[in-house]
């Protein structure tokens, strides 16, 4: 099974070249679900070890990649051996038996003079009919094959309902212990099974061989616990033997670096800028904080605060589930439908209980008497819009099926003026995807009331899957963010 093999190696090794390019389009996703579909599969005849185990760290690391852009982890599982297979790599690199040598032949040769002695001795002549006792015929044992883990993974936590929380590969420096989830198949009780963690091919961690002795299929054991410094940083892989062979290899990482925020910057605008921008000008409705990360792993506690003159304003808590080294960005909306208040802002970041970064930044008080400034209300996402302005086929969490061809982004607006600049953003997965840039003209639109805008691929297409923005501005001042997403098209199974 080498030519199917060498041809999943080569599927995996494009897509990798595509993420490493940015293509990680629609297409690109269900690529990586067709991949890790076939090399579950694979399961049923590959056989060795090494290439088992191989397929395995190819399909979580492209599973990472799914659960990143879809929020859901697919089944990494490999189809267990058909019968009569073996998963034993040993088999395959059995050697040849020896040639004989001279002083062999030379005692085999011997023997069968002896024998033919003996038949001549008895009376026994050459060419004898004799009737033959015929052998007793072997009744075939059948081949029993041991128990597969279906499926394997490792977490630092457990969930209320006893599974992991977070299955990861990557772990963060100080992680206290390492919890692998086994669920096998085809069990039986008598069957003796253990497991060893190794970190460069030397066992630091093992459990001693027992019987299964238990009913169900599916378990969670602590494997690898770290000192007073939390587990040593390294590479490290998790075998797990049953019946006397290896049923699951998974490799995972500790990383050499804690969590770590820095080059935190605040703007007004999405694009990440190299510092700080300020004062900000009057009006400002959004407010983008980006930073560099380092050290981060799946499940982390991340807080972004945002402070007005030294009081909690408003907090955001995420599960980190990006890359553990990168940038990231997250945004502060100001509530109602009015613009933040003047004064001395401060933004924070902080990881896992822990404060990161902060910055300081001014929002200056507008000036004069000049009326109300030009504003937008709230932005409502939807699938279409009457004549005047009533949003059709909202969602409630603005989750839109894969099949969404146009999207419509609606609000309310004041004090606009003739020849007032203005323009809409929109935005996929962090990237600007489209623009519309405009100067107001209040004989058509007035100074007050609804208005629309509308994004939709130009070929006619679906849109697709993803995380999605809007940002609408005026005079180049952020007003209003609206987010909303798209769901990747799944494939029927079967």
């Amino acid at each position: 099974m080498s030519d199917l093999f060498d041809t999943l190696q080569e599927r995996y090794q494009a897509l990798v070249a595509r993420k490493e390019k940015g293509q990680t389009g629609e297409e690109f996703l269900e690529d990586v679900s067709s991949f890790i579909t076939d090399a579950q599969r694979a399961g049923a005849v590959v056989a060795d070890v090494g290439k088992r185990s191989q397929l395995r760290a190819w399909m979580r690391f492209l599973a990472n990649t799914l659960y990143d852009a879809t929020g859901t982890y697919p089944d990494t599982s490999l189809q267990p051996l058909a019968r009569g297979q073996l998963i034993d790599s040993r088999l395959e690199r059995r050697e040849k038996p020896a040639p004989l040598s001279p002083l062999a032949w030379a005692l085999i040769g011997g023997a069968v003079i002896v024998i033919v002695a003996l038949f001549l001795i008895v009376g026994l002549p050459w060419g004898q009919s004799e009737t033959a006792t015929p052998s007793p015929t072997t009744t075939p044992i059948p081949s029993v094959r041991p128990p597969v883990a279906v499926q394997a993974a490792l977490g630092e936590r457990l969930a209320e309902d006893g599974t992991l929380a977070y299955p990861a590969d990557t772990f963060c420096l100080g992680t206290s212990e390492i919890i692998a989830e086994f669920t096998l198949d085809e069990v039986r009780p008598e069957t003796k099974w253990y497991w060893e963690v190794h970190r460069d091919d030397e066992a630091v961690a093992a459990q001693p061989e027992a019987p299964w002795g238990r009913s169900e299929s599916h378990i969670t054991v602590p494997v690898l616990r770290g000192g007073p410094e939390g587990v040593e940083a390294g590479d490290y892989r998790l075998l797990m033997y049953a019946g006397g062979e290896i049923v699951s290899a998974i490799p995972f990482h500790v990383l050499e670096t804690p969590p770590r925020i820095s080059n935190l910057r605040v703007s007004d605008v999405p694009e990440p800028v190299s510092e700080v921008m300020e004062p900000f000008a009057s009006g400002l409705r959004v407010i983008y904080l980006s930073y560099e990360h380092e050290g981060m792993c799946r499940g982390l506690e991340v807080v972004h605060s945002l402070y007005y003159e030294g009081d909690l304003l408003r907090e955001q808590t995420v599960t980190w589930s990006d890359a553990p080294e990168g940038a990231a960005q997250s945004s502060f909306q100001a509530p109602g439908d009015q613009p933040f208040s003047p004064g001395d802002y401060e933004v924070a970041v902080a990881v896992a209980g822990e404060e990161q970064s902060r910055v300081g930044f001014t929002n200056r008080e507008r000036t004069g008497d000049m009326g109300a400034p030009p504003a937008s209300g709230a932005i409502t996402i939807a699938l279409g819009v009457q004549s005047d302005g009533t949003p059709i086929l909202t969602a409630p969490d603005n989750r839109f099926d894969w099949n969404t061809k146009v999207v419509y982004a609606i609000f309310d607006y004041v004090g606009m003026s003739d020849g007032l600049a203005w323009m809409v953003v929109w935005s996929r997965n962090g990237q600007e995807v489209a623009r519309e840039e405009h100067f107001w003209d209040v004989e058509t639109d007035g100074t007050e009331g609804t208005r629309w805008v509308v994004y939709y691929d130009e070929r006619g297409w679906t849109l697709p899957g993803g995380n999605y923005s809007v940002t609408l501005y005026i005079e180049n001042v952020a007003q209003r963010t609206a987010e909303f997403s798209i769901r990747f098209y799944v494939p029927p199974q079967g």
